[in-house]
């Protein structure tokens, strides 16, 4: 598999339930990820990661997996296509 190369962060929010990010992937597509206090706590409970590096490591992970995703999702949606993608997430952060 090729390496998805730099994602840009291009926006990021606070949500209700906890962020958002809106990033441009190195073929110039646009996407936004949400990613939820209790999935950044599960992949990084020591709070030593930040969220946005999370929410890239996420799209990494799609992207080197094959994975399509739309416009905007749940980073959660990477448990469902990529059984590993726990260990994988935990990899890229550095855990």
């Amino acid at each position: 598999m090729q390496p998805s190369g730099p994602i840009t962060r291009i926006e990021e929010s606070r949500t209700a339930r906890g962020w958002s990010f809106r990033c441009e992937l190195s073929d110039g597509r646009l996407t936004t990820v949400r990613l939820d206090w209790a999935d950044y706590d599960y992949w990084c409970p020591s709070g030593n990661v930040t969220p946005d590096r999370i929410a890239e490591a996420v799209i990494t992970t799609m992207i080197d997996h094959g994975q399509r995703f739309p416009e905007s999702f749940d980073a959660a949606r990477v448990r469902h296509v990529i059984p590993t993608a726990d260990e994988l997430i935990q990899a890229l952060t550095g855990k």
